[in-house]
């Protein structure tokens, strides 16, 4: 497949509050990256638009990108005429235009405004009048933001496209977990209505959006630095829709967005050789035959859940699983999370009968059960043919280092099965379970480097790789526990299986290390564990 025209509508540049010594902020640092992914431009913000002052930032980034054609420069605005803050709406408009500045956004939250008609109204009529994009983002900046997911206020984000129906209007976020019915009614009745892409990290989502209301409305975005390119890129890349829609998405949309203000020629950009078979399947999409991968980590009955996840039956799971090459999947269920875990242990039971070959079941206990009911369980799960155990007690609202913890543990270890559990709690709580019960296989299920310390002294802890959300975090992992510790799941039906793939594929890691993360240590585990029910 031709390269995808890359197009990456949210980035920041700048020493942003959050940057680490060494973190990636600057120009050149996001051009190498933009080279190492296949990514042909960016729209770029600087970091004081969004966290000081716009008047700041807008004067910097256009200092940034001046010399960086494949950098497009964006700017933030207020709602206010006051010129001490910013010049009048017509003239903010000219000189976006002369310094070609793609894109405008809002941050209703961290300069405390509102979308309501007698706040921003007066100040948007020539930027609708010349199809300016707005992006609007609800996250807080500095030290409270991000908050977490589903910040999006879409009642006002509905109101205001509907008043200006020739307004381009791109909702950005961290993270879109919960809201999808919103957006999806949102996208029904506001047809200038566009979401970009970093946030929405959901099992089908782009696959969903795109057959229900056209890959158009669709922009190909990063939120880098703060996250990775890959997650969102590997997506895209892989997903089961038209090249030519993968196009627009990609990069042809915010192109046609960001002509408001003029032509631009087209950069031929040549990229370096991908530096391995991974990489090279993270671009294009296109995963070689042989390469396969084991999952330790996914759910099961997405209607379940307290969201929409599509194709999520059975035979649509095994589907997917077969077109990005996961061989085998460690499944728990969703139900179990936040309501009935027998139901949920029944649903994938169900999945176990029906392909064997693919799913190695876990019981998923409720330690509010207590020692009893817990123990009959995991006897039913194992009756069933499951041949694992899955804990979560932090949603259910149980604690981390209750005594109900050592039930399903002792179980692991007499049977030596596996055993993963959301949270440990602390270092030490994990450690006398370890030494109480050795026999058994400890997984922590979302990626932390906190017992890096103890796992250099007990071989069977590992950790799961979901996620890895910034641009090096599975480097900053494996320096901390190795390759051979960390294990790759995708938290599949809550997450894309490639966006989990996606920041191991482009790690700049040793191809071996690469294979170890995406099954080699998960095979070898389960020669050694979980053999039966």
């Amino acid at each position: 497949m031709p390269a995808l025209p890359f197009f990456d509508a949210n980035c920041t540049l700048g020493r942003h509050l959050k940057l680490q010594p060494g973190g990636l902020h600057t120009a050149a640092d996001l051009l190498a990256e933009m080279d190492h992914y296949g990514i042909g431009e960016a729209l770029v913000l600087d970091c004081l638009s969004r966290e000081n002052h716009p008047a700041d930032g807008n004067q910097r980034v256009l200092e940034l990108t001046r010399l960086n054609p494949r950098l497009r420069p964006a700017w933030a605005a207020l709602p206010a005429f006051g010129e001490d803050e910013q010049p009048p709406p017509e003239e903010l408009l000219a000189q976006m235009r002369r310094h070609q500045v793609a894109a405008l956004f809002f941050f209703p939250r961290t300069y405390q405004f509102t979308l309501a008609d007698w706040c921003v109204d007066p100040f948007l009529g020539p930027f609708a009048a010349a199809g300016v994009p707005l992006f609007i983002n609800y996250n807080e900046a500095g030290p409270t933001g991000p908050r977490g997911w589903d910040e999006t206020d879409w009642e006002q984000v509905v109101a205001l496209c509907r008043r200006w129906p020739s307004l381009p209007v791109v909702v950005s976020e961290w993270r879109i977990r919960r809201a999808q019915r919103q957006i999806y009614r949102a996208l029904d009745i506001c047809p200038n209505l566009h979401l970009e892409l970093s946030g929405y990290w959901l099992h089908r989502g782009i696959e969903y959006l795109t057959s229900h209301w056209g890959a158009q409305r669709l922009l190909f975005g990063s939120n880098w630095p703060a996250l990775g390119q890959h997650t969102t890129l590997t997506t895209l890349s892989t997903a089961q829709i038209s090249e030519a829609d993968q196009r627009l998405i990609a990069g042809d949309n915010l192109r046609r967005l960001a002509g408001w203000c003029g032509p631009r020629p087209a950069l031929p950009v040549v990229f370096p050789e991908p530096a391995d078979e991974y990489v090279r399947f993270g671009r294009n999409g296109e995963r070689p035959a042989t390469m396969k991968f084991l999952d330790c980590h996914g759910h099961l009955g997405g209607r379940a859940a307290h969201y929409h996840l599509p194709n999520c039956d059975l035979d649509g799971i095994v589907r997917d699983m077969d077109h990005l090459g996961v061989e085998r999947i460690c499944a728990f269920a969703f139900a179990g999370v936040n309501s009935d875990e027998q139901f949920g242990n029944d649903v994938v039971a169900e999945a176990v009968r029906r392909y064997p070959e693919r799913f190695i079941g876990f019981t998923q206990l409720n330690p509010h059960r207590g020692p009893e009911w817990m123990r009959a369980e995991l006897e039913r799960g194992a009756a069933m043919g499951l041949r694992g155990v899955k804990l979560i007690p932090h949603y259910q609202g149980y604690p981390p280092e209750g005594p109900h913890i050592d039930v399903a543990c002792q179980w692991a270890h007499e049977r030596q099965q596996l055993i993963l559990n959301h949270h440990w709690g602390s270092a030490a709580q994990l450690e006398r379970l370890i030494t109480t019960y050795p026999d058994a296989c400890y997984l922590t299920g979302h990626t932390t480097t906190e017992y890096a310390a103890l796992m250099r002294r007990m071989p069977n802890l590992y950790v799961c790789s979901c996620p890895l959300l910034g641009p090096r975090t599975c480097e900053e992992v494996v320096r901390a526990i190795g390759a051979d510790r960390l294990l790759f799941g995708s938290d599949l039906q809550d997450l894309p299986i490639a966006w989990g793939l996606g920041p191991i594929l482009f790690a700049r890691l040793p191809a071996a290390d690469k294979g170890l993360i995406l099954g080699g240590t998960l095979e070898h585990l389960l020669r050694r564990y979980s053999l039966r029910a």
